[in-house]
């Protein structure tokens, strides 16, 4: 799923038909009754009733719109940001970036590389994983922003700083919810196979954490019962808090909630938060400063553990990156 797609959940909850819906998207009726269909069978649940030609949102309706709604606000806010700072230029670096998390990412370290290099501009691509790969081997962008289980690679370089654990998703009726911790700094542990028997809801094929997933169930011989795919873990997110399955999502994700459940599992499994670039490519100075902010954006994240790889390393210690001297770029910006 993209952002494109989402923007077509939105349209049919505002016109509440689907004729208007898809003249303002500009797409056909078929099409979008089609595309309209066959989400509700993946999900296996109405988002909207039918009444008299009208469309009114069902409580599922309601949770995937706004999930839907607050991805396309902050996508085209962080957007925005961008474009307002970015003015005449004479040199642009393109990011390979998955939609939300990696502009976000961007977003939030853009006006400190913008001070330094005000005369280079930002252009994004969005592509979720397996995308972001081939853009990376074929240049189409400098470098992407992603996340990846293995460091080794014969196409590409991976530069990383950070890790961040993995976490079941667990609606709190679930026989096993009382299992958890209230605390969510400390969070219970659990091994995955105790719900071979619950539905699971989990990245599309492609994704980092569903190739963990389909790792974890090869080991463990073991053929869940997958009710629902998504390329994007908001969604994920909000399909479990409804009660339709158990999710596998970064621990970033986790908040309070009387509707889940957190588990960190046992054995742990984490993912490498990663900067990807083709081992042909040659970073420029500004792109390694880039890199530098974003590798020091990360020790804001509460639960990620740094860990950096030599290259990341490196990079950091060009620009005289760490923890403290990011915040103090921060209060002097």
């Amino acid at each position: 799923m993209n952002t494109r797609q989402l923007s077509y959940i939105l349209s049919i909850a505002e016109h509440g038909n689907l004729s208007q819906a898809a003249a303002a998207l500009n797409v056909s009726q078929p099409a979008l009754s089609k595309y309209l269909a066959e989400l509700e069978s993946d999900l296996d649940t109405e988002l909207f009733l039918r009444h008299k030609k009208q469309l009114i949102p069902t409580a599922a309706g309601n949770i995937y719109i706004d999930a839907a709604r607050r991805i396309i606000d902050v996508k085209e806010q962080t957007y925005q940001t961008i474009a307002s700072l970015s003015g005449q230029t004479q040199k642009t670096i393109t990011i390979g970036v998955t939609p939300l998390r990696g502009a976000i990412s961007i977003s939030r370290i853009f006006p400190y590389f913008h001070k330094r290099y005000p005369h280079v501009t930002i252009q994004f691509q969005e592509h979720y994983p397996r995308e972001l790969y081939q853009a990376t081997v074929n240049h189409s962008v400098d470098f992407a922003l992603r996340t990846c289980l293995e460091l080794e690679d014969d196409n590409v370089f991976h530069i990383t700083s950070h890790e961040e654990d993995l976490v079941l998703f667990v609606p709190a009726f679930h026989p096993l919810a009382h299992l958890a911790s209230p605390d969510l700094e400390r969070l219970s542990r659990i091994e995955i196979e105790r719900f071979l028997d619950t539905p699971f809801l989990i990245g599309e094929k492609g994704s980092t954490i569903r190739e963990l997933f389909d790792i974890i169930m090869r080991q463990l011989k073991a053929r869940p019962t997958i009710v629902y795919e998504s390329d994007n873990n908001l969604i994920l997110k909000n399909i479990a808090q409804n009660g339709a399955g158990v999710s596998l999502l970064p621990r970033a994700h986790i908040e309070p909630s009387k509707n889940l459940v957190y588990f960190l599992l046992k054995p742990n499994y984490s993912m490498h938060m990663s900067v990807m670039t083709a081992k042909d490519h040659v970073l420029s100075e500004e792109e390694r400063y880039l890199i530098a902010l974003n590798f020091g954006a990360q020790f804001s994240e509460k639960f990620y553990r740094f860990s950096p790889s030599p290259l990341a390393k490196e990079i950091m210690d060009e620009f005289h990156i760490t923890e403290h001297s990011y915040r103090q770029i921060l209060n002097l910006s």
